[in-house]
């Protein structure tokens, strides 16, 4: 089973154990989600403060002032709960931000199959929209250097992330193996980008035992963030949202242009929500360029198509993938592949870090 996490703000696993004690906290500080259907309003389940406060003042705020339909807010987001309902056909919840390859994991059978005439799926960049989701936001995982470590000698490509001769020094990777660290090391090991998928997992490990004893596996976003900042690592795959708060805390460190993996997250409804029809119109409006663009910049997202032109401020800018001088760097994930392998690929990977 994809268990979401978020990828942007602090990571949020939640045990089935912890699960009420979660619930009750967020309950306490971002709504009551006993169930929105008595009065019409929606139940938006996400990540908890601060993520959920930018995508309520960025999405919610301008369709209930469109429409008058009001919100209730719900978190943190767990797959297991969402399908326990669905099959005790006692749904509270209607527009779930989940991952893209939970999407293609739980379509038709858990969450709501998306009705076309309502969201427009041409806005979005082909090969993103499932049939029961479309994407909320872009992020991407940028290779960052040490400025001050390289200085005249920095590295210009994927390549040099798993060179430890030319580049020698101590790297850090994301928490979690599906937001690019294999398809970075492919890339580097040069397998084209349109031959990518599926992914070919030995050589990609046979690429990772190059900089394993010299790489932390990030147990959080948090450490990598901290890491940067206090120089404690000379390179690292970043999530761009991450790079932004360390960048602003002063940490020297630079992107690399040359294949940046971007990810996305989707907006669904679980199946058997009871305002289906409402909560494919709030899915709509979010996906307008206003409601993309402000996401953005309150959470240091990449909006849902290149063209929309985010008011980013100066840190924003220098990661930003949809940049002209960086967009064709862009290496999207293929999400129904994940979809299809995530449990697969998880156990390896933990095998292959015990190792």
């Amino acid at each position: 089973m994809v268990r979401h996490t978020r990828r942007i703000g602090p990571a949020v696993r939640v045990s089935a154990a912890g699960l009420a004690a979660v619930l009750a906290a967020a309950s306490c500080s971002i709504g009551n989600a006993s169930g929105g259907d008595d009065d019409g309003s929606l139940t938006f389940v996400s990540t908890g403060a601060p993520f959920q406060d930018y995508q309520a003042e960025a999405w919610q705020k301008p369709f209930t002032a469109e429409t008058g339909i009001k919100f209730r807010n719900d978190g943190p987001v767990d797959e297991a709960k969402m399908k326990t309902m669905v099959e005790a056909r006692k749904v509270t919840w209607d527009v779930v931000d989940t991952s893209a390859a939970a999407t293609e994991q739980y379509c038709g059978k858990y969450v709501e199959k998306l009705d076309f005439s309502i969201v427009d799926k041409s806005i979005f960049p082909p090969g993103t929209v499932s049939e029961c989701g479309v994407p909320a936001f872009f992020y991407s995982t940028i290779f960052m250097f040490n400025k001050q470590k390289y200085g005249a000698n920095p590295p210009t490509k994927i390549a040099d992330f798993f060179d430890v001769k030319k580049y020698p020094g101590k790297r850090i990777v994301p928490p979690e193996i599906a937001v690019g660290l294999l398809e970075a090391a492919l890339l580097a090991d040069g397998v084209p980008q349109d031959k990518l998928y599926p992914l070919d997992l030995d050589r990609a490990f046979k690429k990772l035992d190059q900089i394993k004893g010299v790489t932390t596996f990030a147990q959080t976003y948090g450490q990598m963030q901290q890491m940067m900042v206090d120089k404690q690592i000379d390179m690292g795959l970043m999530l761009n949202a991450r790079a932004y708060q360390a960048l602003k805390a002063g940490a020297p460190f630079e992107p690399v242009w040359d294949k940046t993996i971007v990810n996305w997250d989707d907006l669904v409804i679980p199946k058997g929500s009871k305002n289906k029809e409402q909560a494919m119109k709030f899915i709509a409006s979010a996906s307008g360029e206003k409601p993309s663009a402000r996401m953005s910049e309150l959470a240091s997202v990449l909006p849902i198509k290149e063209s929309i032109k985010p008011n980013f401020d100066q840190y924003q800018q220098r990661l930003n993938a949809y940049a002209p001088e960086h967009k064709d760097s862009i290496v999207r994930t293929d999400a129904a592949w994940w979809g299809q392998n995530f449990d697969m690929v998880t156990k390896r990977y933990t095998a292959w870090l015990n190792g």
